[in-house]
């Protein structure tokens, strides 16, 4: 890897600050707002497919129908208040 710069990136600390910590609990709170169900709309398992096509097919309309069902469920998502610290945090229903 080819350096151009001598700036070194921060270390991680073995203690996050109480910053961190707020900044993760955000992202966190954002990646659950934005799926609001943890699945791809297809179900483990083998499938045989007489086509790449028909495969692309299938693929697609679960996707879609997750998107869908997201959507659907995020309309009526958990708003949480960042600014308090994590053990005192209120949630409230957006609807």
């Amino acid at each position: 890897m080819r350096q151009i710069d001598r700036r070194r990136l921060p270390e991680p600390a073995p203690i996050p600050s109480a910053a961190a910590l707020r900044a993760a609990a955000a992202h966190q709170a954002t990646g659950a707002a934005l799926a609001a169900i943890a699945t791809t709309g297809i179900p483990k398992g083998l499938y045989r497919f007489a086509s790449h096509a028909e495969m692309n097919r299938q693929t697609d309309e679960a996707i879609a129908r997750a998107v869908a069902l997201n959507s659907r469920l995020r309309q009526h998502a958990i708003t949480i208040d960042f600014d308090a610290s994590p053990f005192e945090r209120s949630t409230s229903r957006a609807c």
